[in-house]
C-alpha cells in the first residue's frame, strides 16, 4: 500500500444504502492492509455516529500530510467538498454520479438545484484531484465532462449471497428494489404491470424501497388506482435487511426500467441470487448486466409486458437467465473489487 493513511469523506453515512455500505467496506479493507482509515461526514447521522467523525475532527487523525490520501465520495452537494478544497493532502475522488436534475425538477426542485450545486463543487475539485475511481465506465465518461483526471473503473463489491431458486410458477412476483424516485421510473413499471396483468391475472408487482418525494408518491398511488391495480402493486417502503432477503426469495423476476443508473447494486444482488433480470438498457445498466439479462431498448408497456411474459412462460429462457446472471455476479466479488481498488490506490502519477 502506497499510503499510510487513507481517510474517506462522504456527505452522510447511512447503513443499508449502496454508498454507505461501500464506504464501510473500503474502510475495513484498508484497515486489513495495515492502513490507518477513518470516515468523515459532512452531515451527521445519529444512526452512524459511532462509525464516523465530523469535519472538525479531521486534524486529530492526520499525522503525516505526505503519506495521507483523502478520498471523497461524490454523489451530492456537501460541506465536505468545500472543506477538501482547502486541504494540502493528496485528494482522490470516488465518483458515484449524479441523478440528472431534469429528471427531478418537476417533482423535487430543491434536490434538483442541490445536484447543480454538487456539479459545481465537483468542477472545483477535479483539478485538485490526483485520480478518480468510478463505479462504471459510464460514470467515468460522465466524469470526463467535468475535467481531465486519471480514472479507474472499480465496481461496487458484492457481499456473499446465497443463491435463491427463483420460480416462474404462478403466482409470479415481479420485483423492483431501489428508492421510489422519479428517475427510477416506477410509473413505467406500474403501467407495464397493467398490460402483464391481462395475461397473468395473478401476477404481483412489489416495489421495495424508501420514498423520496411526496408528490411522486401521490402520483404513483393515483396511477395504481386509475389502472385498478391496488391488489396487484405493493409499495413496501423501507425494509430491514431480513425483510429485503424475503422479498428476493419470493421474486420470480427482477425488473428495472430506471432512466439513470451509475451502477445498479440491486441488479447485481438479484443476479447473484439466480433471479432472472429484465431491464431497460441505458446509462450503466447494460454494462452492469452484461449478457446475463434480457435488456430492452424500449420500455413501452407492451414491450416490457411481452418480455416479462416471455421469461415467465419459457422455462428454458428463465433457467438460462437465472444461471447466466449468477455467473455474471461473480465479476463483482469482494476479492476482485479489492484487487481493483488496490491497483487504483497504488497508482503514482510520477512513475
Amino acid at each position: 500500500m502506497r499510503w499510510k493513511a487513507v481517510h474517506q469523506f462522504v456527505p452522510m453515512l447511512a447503513h443499508g444504502d449502496a454508498i454507505g455500505s461501500h464506504v464501510m467496506w473500503i474502510r475495513e479493507h484498508l484497515r486489513s492492509r495495515g492502513c490507518h482509515s477513518e470516515i468523515f461526514v459532512g452531515d451527521e447521522n445519529s444512526a452512524t455516529t459511532k462509525e464516523s467523525f465530523n469535519l472538525d475532527e479531521v486534524d486529530r487523525h492526520i499525522h503525516s500530510h505526505s503519506d495521507t490520501l483523502l478520498l471523497y465520495h461524490v454523489a451530492q452537494a456537501s460541506p465536505c467538498a468545500d472543506f477538501l478544497a482547502t486541504r494540502q493532502e493528496s485528494l482522490g475522488l470516488i465518483f458515484h454520479n449524479f441523478t440528472p436534475p431534469e429528471l427531478l425538477i418537476r417533482w423535487d426542485p430543491d434536490t434538483a438545484f442541490e445536484i447543480l450545486n454538487a456539479q459545481d463543487q465537483l468542477a472545483e475539485l477535479i483539478g485538485k484531484s490526483q485520480f478518480a475511481i468510478c463505479d462504471s465506465q459510464f460514470n467515468s465518461e460522465v466524469l470526463a465532462g467535468f475535467g481531465k483526471v486519471k480514472s479507474f473503473v472499480v465496481p461496487l463489491p458484492l457481499r456473499e449471497i446465497a443463491v435463491v431458486k427463483a420460480k416462474a410458477d404462478e403466482p409470479p412476483v415481479i420485483l423492483f428494489v431501489g428508492r421510489v424516485a422519479p428517475n427510477k421510473a416506477i410509473h413505467d413499471l406500474i403501467a407495464s404491470m397493467a398490460v402483464l396483468h391481462q395475461v397473468f391475472p395473478d401476477a404481483k408487482l412489489r416495489i421495495v424501497g424508501s420514498s423520496t418525494v411526496d408528490p411522486y408518491d401521490a402520483a404513483l398511488e393515483g396511477l395504481i388506482a386509475a389502472l385498478g391495480l391496488k391488489d396487484v402493486v405493493t409499495l413496501t417502503g423501507w425494509v430491514t435487511e431480513d425483510e429485503l432477503e424475503l422479498e428476493y426469495q419470493s421474486a420470480s423476476i427482477f425488473c428495472t426500467l430506471s432512466d439513470h443508473e451509475g451502477f445498479g447494486v440491486p441488479i447485481v444482488e438479484a443476479m447473484a441470487r439466480g433471479i432472472p433480470v429484465v431491464a431497460y438498457e441505458n446509462t450503466a445498466v447494460g454494462e452492469t448486466v452484461g449478457e446475463a439479462g434480457l435488456l430492452l431498448t424500449s420500455k413501452a408497456p407492451t414491450v416490457v409486458a411481452t418480455a416479462l411474459e416471455r421469461v415467465l412462460s419459457d422455462t428454458e429462457l428463465f433457467d438460462r437467465l437465472a444461471a447466466s446472471g449468477h455467473r455474471r455476479s461473480r465479476v463483482f466479488s469482494g476479492a476482485l473489487v479489492a484487487d481493483g481498488l488496490d491497483k487504483a490506490l497504488s497508482w503514482d502519477e510520477s512513475l
